[in-house]
């Protein structure tokens, strides 16, 4: 009788785990076309710009590693709930978010850095 490699198994846990990554980070994909779209640097510092500014609505986060070790990873918070992230962004990869924001204050988060905290102004209604 030949025997099942125990890699089969192995493999269908990890293709659920990465089917479920990405479900759970959402894409710039489907954005509204009048998103728009903010560019975010990965750093040893945290995330560059670390204060932003933008009108209330759909909201594209582009996020890029451009060579840090230390930071591999960008949220956007509402007090202490996640409302969008990317995650495991080694140097030079980059992954992209879409939030519908109302008016208010966020923290953009970016854990590891030396300043791993910024705000996220939205104006309007």
């Amino acid at each position: 009788m030949p025997r099942i490699p125990f890699r089969i198994p192995s493999i269908a846990a990890g293709v659920a785990l990465i089917a479920a990554l990405v479900v759970g980070c959402g894409s710039s994909e489907n954005a509204p076309a009048d998103a728009k779209r903010m560019a975010f640097t990965l750093t040893d510092a945290g995330c560059e710009p670390n204060e932003a500014k933008v009108p209330a609505g759909p909201v594209v986060f582009e996020v890029e590693n451009a060579g840090t070790a230390k930071v591999t990873e960008f949220e956007v918070l509402d007090g202490n709930k996640i409302l969008g992230e990317v995650e495991n962004l080694s140097d030079g990869f980059s992954g992209d978010f879409t939030l519908t924001l109302e008016a208010g204050e966020y923290t953009l988060y970016c854990p590891g850095g030396s300043d791993e905290r910024g705000t996220l102004t939205v104006t309007g209604g």
